[in-house]
């Protein structure tokens, strides 16, 4: 009897497993959709202030009070974020309208050896020059569809550019491209962002 009471511990245990990942993964998830449009929302006030002219930093952003405090990445141990440059907003829209130079776009597999406008620094962007928004560096596919896209890294929470979480209307004779469908149906789990308490921040 104890045998068969700690095999079917162990059995209810492993169902548990599944679903905990999908609790924890959904709040993450949630988290980078709050932060990331406090980043952006935070970025498009300073451009307001400056003539137009992108933050070089996050710590620029709390320091003139645009935003309350550098909030982490929630999807990497690290918490660092890809800064998001102009040139790669302009080289997702010549991705998306199949031009480029190699499977990912300018820069070739993958689009991110050669984004355009992109400063020295790695992939997370890290270099001189201004940041227009920013992005996870979690490679996974997500759970809900943010502006059509389903994995993190396409994730851009970009100042100035619509963020919508789920599947955005299609267009009189437009196909729905494979990579927007969600394996949970349009937007996935708890459509929709988090409003903070207060206003702008939280």
């Amino acid at each position: 009897m104890v045998v068969a009471a700690i095999a079917i511990m162990l059995i209810l245990m492993g169902a548990a497993v599944p679903t905990w990942h999908y609790v924890m993964k959904n709040a993450r998830e949630e988290e980078l959709i709050f932060r990331g449009n406090q980043i952006a929302e935070a970025i498009e006030r300073y451009q307001r202030k400056h003539g137009g002219m992108p933050p070089t930093s996050m710590e620029n952003l709390v320091k003139q009070k645009f935003l309350r405090k550098a909030w982490p990445d929630p999807m990497t141990r690290d918490g660092k974020w890809r800064l998001v440059r102009q040139g790669e907003i302009m080289n997702q829209r010549f991705r998306r309208r199949g031009l480029g130079g190699g499977p990912g776009g300018f820069g070739g597999p993958g689009g991110r050896a050669g984004l355009l406008g992109d400063a020295p620094g790695g992939a997370r962007g890290e270099g001189l020059g201004g940041f227009v928004g920013v992005a996870t560096t979690l490679d996974e596919d997500s759970l809900r569809i943010f502006n059509g896209q389903t994995k993190y890294t396409e994730w851009l929470f970009v100042a100035g550019q619509p963020r919508v979480v789920g599947r955005q209307p299609l267009k009189p004779g437009e196909v729905l491209p494979p990579n927007a469908r969600g394996p949970f149906g349009p937007g996935g789990p708890g459509d929709g962002t988090r409003k903070p308490e207060g206003g702008v921040d939280r």
